[in-house]
């Protein structure tokens, strides 16, 4: 009976830790998924003409990146997004190519059309995502590898000052330096920097359209998520860590909703200027052996872990725009809605449509481990004092015989 007993509780030691798949691969470790949503996403965009005159629109529409350690197109990246395109239709195009990548492994569809009065383009997707709450423990100095400086990594996400990533600014230059002591290895790095911005900037969601940058959000102590993630990247490259920001949207602002099998999330937004769309920006830091983290700068207890509400689309900066002119044929941070380049944006008008259905969770299932586990501690304490009552009264009863 005893070693039965023994048996029985080491399994239900045991099997709390399996709640959690500690993962690794190569370049990656040190990350837990301790649950996720399964989502079905549907994409509808319709543009149409509505002048006399023809125009050419020319389109960089970015599909929502598959971001895990198996993809083909990602490297160093913890399950964050799991993509698989079911569907695919655009329509009334002159010109059209499908999957195209960046430099920086994001993937686009281009296409152009001239229209005539009426004439529409339209875009269909459906995809099945599955998104993760990754969380990295416990990390080591001794977890960490060594930089390659010279790697293409440092050149795309680094080394370089760009246009609202002052990187020799002397201001961020001087606060980035008193923000973290020279001992601290990058995590704890990108600890501290994260709470500094979050700390000192005062979140405005009424700012006028257009990004800032770092120097301005520094010099100005405010920001959207667009400038707090901005800040923290310059700031984390100044200490010599390749950061980048992600852009995307949001399936809900409350971290702590937890959707359900079958419920359904509708989007829309259009020419009017009417839009429910989510769209957000964050932050991911490399660190060697250990991969990509990412990283909500808006939150501190989010430096090292994103989770399952938030849709990635582009990662990254300085994306190339097909049809602009010389000079303005880049642009920092990547629009969540399509969004052409054309001469002139009052002549069309657009609907775009997102349907988001859960599949797909991974909290009953968890619920119902806890629930299991709960009365299997709680039947092994009842037998335990039932054994214990038993023991008693036969200790008395030989006692009293004696």
């Amino acid at each position: 009976m005893k070693t039965h007993k023994k048996a029985f509780l080491l399994l239900i030691f045991l099997f709390p830790m399996n709640l959690m798949s500690i993962a690794s691969a190569e370049g990656i470790s040190n990350y837990e998924v301790s649950q996720s949503v399964t989502y079905q996403v549907e994409l509808n965009y319709t543009l149409t003409h509505t002048r006399s005159y023809p125009q050419t629109y020319y389109f960089k529409v970015a599909r929502l990146n598959d971001r895990q350690p198996n993809s083909t197109v990602t490297q160093y990246c913890p399950p964050y997004q799991e993509s698989n395109l079911l569907y695919n239709s655009i329509t009334g195009t002159d010109s059209l190519t499908m999957g195209s990548l960046d430099k920086f492994n994001n993937t686009y569809d281009l296409f152009s059309a001239t229209l005539s009065t009426s004439d529409t383009i339209t875009l269909s997707q459906k995809y099945n995502v599955t998104l993760s709450e990754v969380t990295f423990g416990t990390i080591l100095d001794s977890d960490i590898g060594s930089y390659n400086t010279s790697d293409e990594m440092f050149d795309l996400y680094c080394n370089n000052t760009e246009t609202f990533y002052e990187r020799d600014d002397p201001d961020l230059i001087a606060v980035s330096n008193s923000i973290v002591d020279p001992s601290d290895n990058p995590l704890e790095k990108a600890q501290k920097i994260s709470n500094w911005v979050s700390n000192n900037l005062t979140y405005s969601g009424s700012l006028p359209a257009g990004e800032k940058g770092a120097s301005w959000a520094y010099d100005n102590q405010l920001g959207d998520c667009s400038e707090y993630s901005t800040l923290m990247v310059t700031l984390l490259r100044i200490q010599g860590i390749p950061a980048r920001k992600v852009t995307g949207f949001l399936i809900s602002a409350d971290a702590n909703l937890q959707p359900t099998v079958g419920q359904v999330f509708n989007f829309q937004a259009s020419s009017s200027g009417t839009s429910d769309l989510l769209g957000h920006a964050w932050v991911e830091y490399y660190i060697p052996k250990i991969g990509w983290i990412s990283c909500e700068p808006q939150n501190p207890n989010y430096y090292k872990k994103s989770d399952y509400l938030r849709f990635n689309l582009n990662i990254g900066a300085w994306f190339f725009m097909p049809g602009a002119s010389p000079g303005y044929d880049y642009v920092s941070e990547f629009p969540h809605i399509p969004s052409p380049v054309a001469s002139d944006h009052d002549a069309y008008t657009f609907n775009y449509d997102v349907k988001i259905t859960v599949l797909e969770t991974s909290f009953n299932s968890i619920d119902l481990i806890v629930i299991i586990i709960f009365c299997s501690i709680l039947g092994v304490v009842i037998i335990g004092i039932v054994l214990l009552i038993k023991s008693s009264r036969k200790k008395r009863k030989e006692y009293l015989t004696y």
